[in-house]
């Protein structure tokens, strides 16, 4: 009984101090923002008006070749990217080199990955873009977007994610239909909600991801500076140390998803997540070395409703 009590009379506290304008915190969660605050104002302004495109990958040359076709044709006044990528063996690193050949010309980066968290901490502490965006090796850009119109965005009160959309009506991580927020339109072809406005678990009420969700570059290592993580799976799940900072930004996407997420197969062991099992690993990588690349067109302008869920064809390289 006075447990309960106590619980009670816990939750009334809490309830008075929010209304006043304070917030009861852990001391843990206290001392990991400090650290955060500590690290962001010791950081020069990454001033270059510019976006930085990162993406990882591991084991998925053929994935990460049609997310990188679809990159160049799709996204509009696009700039440099870098490929943090893992192979586990030598077929794999093999199918990386042919990459590297294949993006020669483009300002692509490719750095082979021998420990995540100090090589993802150095690659983005040496750019000077203003803005980064990331993304992961399975996506693929269904529509197009111009990288011009997101360097407007604030990050202080906006937060932005191509892998969102009116479109995106069932999770295909979490198999189920997805309740859609109130959109308003921001500017053309944008749209804003809310990231508190759904409650119960969703993809619309989850801002801080690595699936196309841009960031201040400067905001983005603050936060990874504090964060212990060895994979992408890892650092997403531990990014939501930080929702408290980014719930009450207002979320932005498009009308469509832009670039939309096609779960063929699975290549890491941090998270059980669904997919397709279309194609494993080891099979696209034998249709890669055959001279074969994933068709790519036939995501263009198909909703996510269908694109997420539709099974690879292929064509001569």
């Amino acid at each position: 009984m006075i447990q309960i009590f106590k619980s009670k009379l816990v939750k009334l506290i809490h309830v008075f101090l929010r209304k006043i304008g304070y917030l009861i915190i852990s001391e843990v969660v206290f001392s990991g923002f400090k650290s955060f605050y500590c690290n962001y104002i010791a950081l020069d302004t990454f001033n270059d008006r510019e976006i930085v495109s990162l993406v990882f990958s591991k084991n998925r040359a053929m994935q990460l070749h049609a997310f990188l076709e679809s990159y160049l044709e799709n996204v509009e006044n696009y700039s440099s990217m870098i490929v943090l990528y893992k192979a586990t063996n030598v077929l794999h690193e093999k199918s990386y080199e042919d990459l590297k050949k294949v993006f020669k010309k483009y300002p692509i980066k490719f750095v082979e990955e021998n420990n995540f968290r100090e090589q993802l901490l150095m690659e983005i502490d040496s750019i000077t873009a203003e803005k980064l965006i990331l993304y992961v090796d399975d996506m693929i850009f269904s529509h197009k977007v111009d990288y011009e119109q997101l360097l407007n965005i604030n990050h202080n009160t906006h937060q932005l994610s191509l892998s969102r959309g009116k479109d995106l009506t069932y999770s295909s991580v979490l198999l189920k239909s997805l309740e859609l927020p109130v959109f308003l339109e921001k500017e053309e072809g944008i749209l804003e909600f809310s990231w508190n406005e759904i409650k119960e678990y969703s993809d619309w009420s989850y801002p801080l991801g690595v699936s196309g969700y841009l960031y201040s570059s400067r905001e983005f290592l603050a936060m990874i500076k504090t964060l212990s993580f060895k994979a992408p799976n890892s650092l997403e799940v531990e990014l939501q140390n930080f929702l408290f900072l980014y719930k009450d930004r207002k979320g932005l996407c498009y009308q469509d998803v832009i670039c939309v997420c096609v779960h063929a197969n699975l290549v890491q062991d941090e998270v059980e997540n669904p997919t397709l099992e279309t194609f494993s690993v080891d099979e696209l990588l034998s249709i890669w070395n055959e001279g074969y690349k994933i068709t790519i067109s036939d995501f263009y302008g198909k909703p996510v409703a269908i694109s997420q869920e539709m099974k690879y064809n292929f064509e001569l390289r």
